[in-house]
């Protein structure tokens, strides 16, 4: 009898729906993350920390070596404790839910929770600490765990918050009595706030009950895709289980999931170089006014919980043993364990992006822009036709997708109506949004763009393209290596026509693995997909592709095959070849010979780079339009792609200063091999200059 397959969404429940709603004024029994034999509040947290045997040494150390009495230095203490401590007021609590539920209905059409993974997260919890570790695309992040931890009857967990919140008037004691603990975004200057916070973060772990929160990123991503994870905080939080304080650690990843991101037009202008509003209640009472905006659905997952003890397995557990006999306050991690920390963090955000929900809107921003890459318009019937073999495609990928075939173009219809600032129907055909430069040019202050000043006109062809991009960038973790893939076929056909050299398939699979590897190198802090399950990716891509007609592999040749498939995955990845194919030619351009010692500082570089993009995009020549996407101008990803050439030897970064030089001629061949990969793109155009002109 043939099985039914289970339709993963199925799994989540909208807690916004009538009689589901949380319950603010229920009485609040919650499940503790950690069983202990004695309960501390939060004052005793910190009276714990300051009483501990490191911090009682680092008073003596620092009074020594400040010149200063025993007094002074544990006032300074106390001080920081205070500034960096969580509390817990539930009125706070209850008012802020009563809240969260009155705007959600409002301008959500419903939070969904993944009510079995929250089931098995439940079963786990009292054995030992647990850290919960959320992807983050918006502000709106923590404030969602916190509102579904008390739904679902779980301690709400103490989390990590920068001191921009702790600045704001009223909000930053909101906060705080909701669970927040605050740290300073760079105290590496300052040793004794920087012990003061380890010992805190090590206490909230070994000695309190409730869990902690922060993100594993680092910060919100304005590109909508996973950061390079950050392993500071992690270190910490794993400090007691390298000491032996506790047994085992177990963390969850969490995936938030948002049709329409609150921030978005904010991320925009961000990339472009406007600067970042500072946080402050007025600016949180302005923001208010989404509330007369709707943003569709919101989802969170949770992830399959991790074991750090069998994670590490026996690789620190020799160590462990020798840890026994030191100090917890002597106690810091060596590089073996650094390494172990940083392939857990790598596992966490790979964790996060499996269960990220791929939403209507996403789809069809892809097929949306792997049409117009070719100049080809598309009606309500070709996008639904289009979304629905998409939907089959990441579903085959192992992807979760919130889609109903069964009502395609309702669903097309309602989210296109929610995004109307970005597409629109007009005479049954979807088209991009124009926002006319006149108006940018009154919201925002050129002058005091981060980098170059981009001019109106500019702004005015990025936006929109920059915008449809960040729907599209979810889906990078699924289509990557699948486009890497299909690059390096074209690139093999191609070299096929002039080397008479006859291969079988495997060596032809051999030959592709090790391009793709070699494109993995160049775009690994782009796309944050490592796994160590590389080689059964790319079997399973392989097989994909030839299954679905994409490529063929026969008597010693392989042949691509272009169809609408292949042509979403490539439009995917377009834009990122091309932003580090220019970059490469702009840095080639200004940065002197390897043999010279002359540095160019990175703000230059970028002002640069986004000048030349500039012109390029306003210029009538359709031969220098080659390769150029204005994704191209985003100072997150060219920040990002620098960083890149910096890791991967191509540029030296003076640790002093900051900036650049080449090291060799390395930087001279990428930027021939990246010519190449763009040359490979089956697309006409990246961007939406034909359609604004007349609006300009």
């Amino acid at each position: 009898m043939a099985t039914i397959k289970h339709n993963y969404i199925n799994d989540f429940e909208n807690i916004l729906t009538a009689g589901n709603e949380p319950n603010m004024t229920k009485e609040y029994n919650p499940l503790v993350a950690c069983k202990l034999e004695k309960y501390l509040n939060p004052s005793q947290l910190k009276n714990h920390v300051l009483k501990s045997e490191k911090i009682q040494q680092l008073i003596d150390y620092y009074a020594q070596k400040q010149n200063t009495t025993t007094k002074d230095i544990r006032q300074q203490v106390h001080d920081i404790l205070n500034e960096i401590g969580l509390d817990r007021n539930m009125a706070i609590i209850r008012w802020c839910g009563i809240a969260i539920t009155a705007i959600g209905k409002r301008i959500c059409k419903g939070i969904y929770v993944n009510k079995a993974s929250m089931d098995k997260v439940k079963e786990g919890l009292g054995k030992n600490p647990v850290l919960y570790l959320p992807s983050h695309r918006s502000y709106m992040d923590f404030i969602l765990m916190s509102y579904i931890c008390f739904h679902y009857d779980i301690e709400i967990p103490g989390i990590a918050a920068g001191m921009d919140f702790h600045s704001m008037f009223a909000m930053g004691t909101m906060l705080r009595k909701t669970g927040a603990f605050f740290m300073r975004r760079s105290f590496s200057n300052d040793e004794l706030y920087w012990d003061v916070f380890r010992e805190y973060m090590y206490a909230l772990v070994a000695a309190y009950h409730i869990g902690v929160e922060f993100f594993i990123e680092g910060t919100r991503s304005r590109n909508f895709k996973a950061l390079v994870p950050k392993i500071g905080l992690l270190s910490m939080a794993l400090l007691p289980y390298f000491t032996g304080e506790v047994s085992d650690i177990t963390i969850v990843p969490v995936s938030v999931s948002y049709e329409r991101v609150l921030e978005e037009q904010l991320f925009v202008y961000e990339l472009l170089g406007v600067p970042k509003p500072k946080e402050s209640t007025k600016g949180f009472f302005k923001a208010l006014k989404i509330i007369d905006e709707r943003f569709g659905k919101m989802y969170l997952d949770f992830g399959e919980p991790i074991s750090v003890r069998d994670f590490m397995g026996e690789a620190c557990g020799a160590d462990r043993m020798k840890r026994a006999a030191i100090g917890a306050h002597l106690q810091k991690l060596n590089k073996k364990e650094i390494d172990l920390v940083k392939g857990l963090a790598t596992e966490i955000i790979y964790q996060q992006q499996r269960r990220i929900v791929i939403t209507t809107f996403n789809l069809v921003c892809l097929f949306y822009t792997s049409q117009y890459y070719n100049n080809i318009s598309v009606n309500l019937d070709e996008l639904s036709r289009g979304i629905v073999l998409l939907k089959e495609m990441f579903e085959e990928f192992g992807a979760h997708v919130a889609t109903d075939v069964n009502c395609i173009k309702p669903e097309i219809m309602e989210t296109v109506e929610i995004h109307s600032n970005i597409l629109h129907f007009k005479q049954a055909r979807l088209e991009v949004t124009q926002v006319p430069a006149s108006q940018l040019a009154q919201e925002i202050d050129l002058k005091r763009l981060k980098a170059h000043s981009l001019s109106p006109r500019t702004m005015a062809v990025a936006v929109p393209s920059l915008t449809l991009q960040l729907y599209i960038n979810p889906c990078l973790f699924w289509l990557a290596r699948p486009g890497y893939v299909i690059i390096a076929a074209l690139q093999l056909e191609k070299e096929q026509s002039s080397n008479v050299s006859v291969r079988n398939e495997a060596s032809i699979a051999n030959e592709l693995c090790q391009r793709v590897e070699e494109l993995d190198n160049i775009f690994k802090h782009e796309f944050i997909i490592e796994s160590n399950r590389e080689k059964e990716e790319f079997k399973r891509n392989l097989r994909f592709l030839e299954n679905h007609g994409v490529l063929h592999i026969t008597n010693g040749t392989i042949s691509v095959n272009h169809n609408k498939l292949s042509h979403s995955i490539l439009s995917a990845i377009a834009p990122f070849l091309c932003v580090y194919y220019q970059l490469a030619v702009t840095l080639n351009e200004i940065l002197p010979a390897a043999d010279s010692l002359e540095e160019v500082p990175i703000k230059k570089i970028l002002k640069i780079m986004q000048q030349r993009i500039e012109k390029i995009l306003n210029t009538t020549k359709t031969s220098q339009l080659l390769h150029v996407h204005p994704y191209c101008l985003a100072l997150d990803n060219l920040n990002i792609a620098i960083h890149a050439l910096v890791q991967g030897t191509y540029l030296q970064r003076n640790r002093e200063t900051g900036n650049l030089r080449k090291t060799s001629d390395k930087l001279n061949d990428l930027e021939r091999l990246l010519l190449g990969y763009c040359n490979l793109m089956p697309f006409k155009q990246y961007y939406y200059c034909n359609t604004l002109t007349s609006k300009l």
